[in-house]
């Protein structure tokens, strides 16, 4: 009997250990130079994304009872970062928006993200088939600042992890679609007591992307 429970033990590790191991990711590219993938080969080096054409990045604020206080619009916003191309992980290093707008800020709205060189945020992709994929980013934590007529209001949020979708190609598309941030700090009639943010982004760099 001892034996039998040992064995079972034995085998429900294996069993973890695989499942762990299936859980991770390879990001391919044609450009890349590790062992071949379905389509490119492993790619391990800067990853750059910009806002589609055409599209804006939005974030829009509600308050307790679940009506929306206030919506940023920004026409322009990039994303920076390195992946590790056999494990999927990386980190985000710079994540920026610009050209932004809101009705409720008459006097001019800017946004930004705290990723930076020195606080880069943790990121780990994974495969759900046909090389597409998720992109789960930790710490994640911007604001914008809305000119009201009374003066400025600064509205914080933060997520401990935001999960977008990866689209394989050449070029490959990532999308955020309302996922949810938690404020921070700010007034409630206009930041909301929380936020959701969605966009959808094109990897220029590389110039084709896979996940595996």
């Amino acid at each position: 009997m001892r034996l039998k429970i040992i064995g079972l033990a034995a085998l429900a590790m294996a069993l973890m250990a695989f499942a762990a191991s299936s859980a991770s990711a390879k990001v391919c590219a044609t450009t890349g130079t590790g062992e071949a993938c379905t389509t490119g080969k492993v790619y391990s080096g800067a990853i750059e994304a910009t806002l589609k054409t055409g599209t804006s990045a939005t974030l829009t604020a509600t308050n307790s009872s679940g009506s929306s206080v206030s919506t940023v619009t920004c026409t322009s916003s990039t994303v920076k970062g390195t992946v590790t191309g056999s494990t999927g992980a990386g980190k985000i290093s710079s994540f920026t928006f610009a050209t932004c707008s809101s009705a409720a800020c008459p006097n001019g709205v800017t946004a930004s993200t705290t990723a930076s060189t020195t606080n880069e945020w943790p990121a780990q992709a994974t495969a759900t088939g046909s090389g597409n994929g998720t992109l789960a980013v930790e710490k994640v934590e911007g604001s914008f600042v809305c000119g009201t007529i009374l003066g400025n209001i600064t509205c914080t949020y933060k997520t401990a992890k935001a999960t977008t979708t990866v689209t394989g190609g050449e070029p490959a598309h990532v999308t955020a679609t309302s996922i949810p941030l938690e404020r921070v700090s700010g007034a409630e009639a206009t930041c909301g007591t929380k936020a959701d943010w969605s966009g959808t982004y094109v990897v220029t760099n590389p110039a084709s992307l896979w996940v595996y």
